[in-house]
């Protein structure tokens, strides 16, 4: 058990203590809350780069809409590859500005690059290492990623052709239908939508066959010269 007296000596230490007083404290307090949410890592970004990395991510996840925990974290893996990648060209093109020296003239910028790719030699070569082994992993991840959103859907568009059916049967013998009972997940209203849309292209494609075909003068396409 804590004691009056310790109880009383933890209120005293915690109103002195006020939180970070210089700008150095204040900033590294900042950081404090860019704990990645996936690793438990720290991720040493700025606010303005965290939001913008973020951003980037989430906007770049969301466009392969993946729907199970395998494509979420390969999508996960995609987008953060991508901000790595672009983070190398744009730390190359920084380099290449550092040595312009506030150079305007186009010849004297191309010779400063030169000398600035000279002077850095070991650096560029490391980055592109860096930019080759970021590229090789973005590309097998799309390629799995890719893959696996292609079987999913051909496994969903299997199970509702099969429950289609089973739902038209039931209906031409007056029996209620159960998807679940045949361990499908889609709802009554999702079958009965896919297959009110087969009817309607169906009807759809009967009827351009047998609409009439256009008469009157048919008029040559013109030839290109």
């Amino acid at each position: 058990m804590v004691s009056e007296k310790q109880l009383e000596a933890n209120r005293r230490n915690a109103e002195k203590s006020t939180g970070p007083k210089t700008t150095e404290g204040k900033s590294n307090s900042s950081r404090n809350n860019l704990r990645h949410g996936l690793t438990g890592h720290i991720s040493l970004l700025p606010i303005e780069d965290r939001e913008a990395h973020d951003a980037f991510c989430n906007e770049l996840i969301d466009s392969f809409t993946p729907e199970t925990p395998l494509e979420r974290q390969l999508a996960q893996s995609i987008a953060e590859d991508s901000w790595r990648l672009n983070r190398a060209r744009a730390i190359e093109n920084n380099m290449f500005a550092l040595g312009h020296d506030h150079e305007r003239r186009e010849a004297q910028i191309a010779l400063a690059d030169a000398e600035t790719f000279l002077r850095q030699a070991a650096a560029f070569n490391l980055l592109s290492i860096y930019e080759q082994r970021i590229n090789r992993n973005l590309q097998r991840n799309m390629k799995l990623m890719k893959e696996l959103q292609t079987e999913r859907k051909a496994q969903h568009h299997h199970a509702m052709e099969e429950a289609k059916l089973l739902a038209q049967l039931n209906l031409m013998n007056g029996l209620p239908y159960r998807p679940e009972e045949n361990g499908f997940v889609f709802s009554h209203t999702e079958i009965n939508r896919a297959i009110d849309r087969d009817n309607r292209l169906k009807a759809a494609r009967q009827a351009a066959i047998a609409a009439p075909k256009p008469s009157g003068p048919q008029f040559p396409i013109a030839r290109a010269a």
